[in-house]
């Protein structure tokens, strides 16, 4: 052969050289695998496991992160990447199969991947410097109805700053929320957080639980399903109260609207535990190039006294509340297509929405807006689908 030419199979013995290797090199585990490795229990028998758990979970997070909608989609992910890829997941000499990923993946207990996955979470979040606040609200996986069973309803915790998943857990059958809510709570480490949630969850049982069992403060919206609560303070004197801060004004989605808010704080008569302020939002709406404005009422009660919840502040929790279904829910919806998934069996349904929650926790944590275009880069590099779930 002339002399600086390259011998065809040259290539080909220089990636069995870096994947040899990679399986020969001293191998410090990821955190995650690790985490994974002590945390979640394995669901299988002892006999016959050809992959550890983590392993298999670490897959289909990759795959997820790239796009992946299906087990048939993480199964090809696995398929289609290179050896070394599989290596750094802990894979070796065989990729696992569609049937071996659907088997372990439906038979992972959802609430423990949901409670591993977040911890792992907000462990490795990070101090962002300031109380972290927290939206609590809950989606229902319409797509996974099978028959006349009822399609599974999720509740999660979210993030403000972040949009990070703490934690997910589904609502029993022949249940609701509010339960749920408790049950998830008190599973999570929220010591010092501000909870922000619906009207649904304004409960004596769950701002309790906030208080002396979570250690965290509320922020609650009340509305006429709690009609005792909602009439004491719609009774309060509010055109005696004036206006202590007011959002400018804001265009979106062909609409402009502006917000105003009147804060008393809470007098014996109110009959809420722990409440410390009571406030009144005004929501002026109109459409952009017409005259007419809509005018909405909504009031809110807080656990925190006015000198550590300023107006401003109680201003920008109630509106960051929409987080979890901008960021979260949206995303799990318009990018990874849930609410059409045929995922129906076992835990299925719940462990990919599981991986859907870290996966764009994870995006956003690396500066992703975007979600499905930072998917699309993922699908074309899988090298760094690894480094973003592996940390690395």
């Amino acid at each position: 052969m002339p002399a600086g030419t390259v011998s065809p199979i040259d290539p080909c013995l220089d990636q069995l050289t870096r994947w040899t290797d990679a399986v020969a090199a001293p191998e410090r585990v990821p955190e995650l695998l690790t985490v994974l490795d002590e945390r979640l229990p394995d669901p299988r028998g002892l006999r016959g496991r050809r992959y550890r758990l983590s392993s298999l979970v670490a897959v289909a997070l990759c795959a997820v992160a790239g796009g992946a909608r299906s087990f048939y989609a993480i199964a090809d992910w696995a398929a289609g990447v290179g050896p070394e890829v599989l290596v750094r997941l802990g894979i070796r000499f065989r990729v696992p199969s569609e049937a071996t990923l659907r088997l372990v993946l439906e038979r992972i207990d959802g609430d423990d991947l949901d409670q591993v996955l977040g911890r792992y979470l907000s462990d490795s979040n990070g101090d962002g410097g300031g109380r972290p606040v927290v939206a609590v609200d809950g989606k229902t996986v319409r797509g996974a109805r099978a028959g006349q069973e009822p399609a599974p309803h999720l509740v999660c915790a979210v993030t403000h700053d972040g949009a990070t998943v703490l934690g997910q857990c589904r609502t029993a059958e022949k249940s609701n929320e509010i339960p749920a809510v408790r049950r998830l709570l008190r599973g999570i480490d929220l010591v010092g957080a501000v909870i922000t949630i619906d009207a649904m969850h304004t409960q004596k049982t769950t701002a309790r639980c906030l208080r002396e069992q979570c250690r965290a403060d509320y922020v609650m919206i009340v509305k006429a399903n709690q009609p005792g609560l909602f009439a004491r303070v719609k009774a309060q004197p509010w055109e005696r109260v004036p206006v202590v801060w007011q959002d400018g004004l804001e265009r979106h989605h062909g609409r402009e609207e502006q917000r105003s808010y009147k804060i008393i704080t809470v007098p014996r008569g109110l009959r809420f535990p722990y409440a410390q302020q009571v406030v009144q939002i005004t929501r002026r709406r109109r459409r952009i190039g017409t005259e007419r404005w809509g005018v909405e009422v909504v009031y809110a009660i807080c656990s925190l006294p006015c000198e550590q919840a300023p107006p401003k502040l109680l201003s920008a929790w109630i509106r960051g509340h929409w987080t979890i279904e901008n960021k979260i829910h949206w995303v799990r919806d318009v990018t990874f297509d849930e609410d059409r998934s045929t995922i129906r069996t076992g835990s299925g349904p719940q462990v990919m929405a599981t991986l859907r929650n870290t996966v764009i926790s994870l995006h956003r944590r690396a500066g992703q807006s975007n979600i499905a275009r930072a998917c699309r880069r993922l699908a074309a590099n899988p090298v760094h689908a690894v480094d973003l779930i592996l940390g690395t």
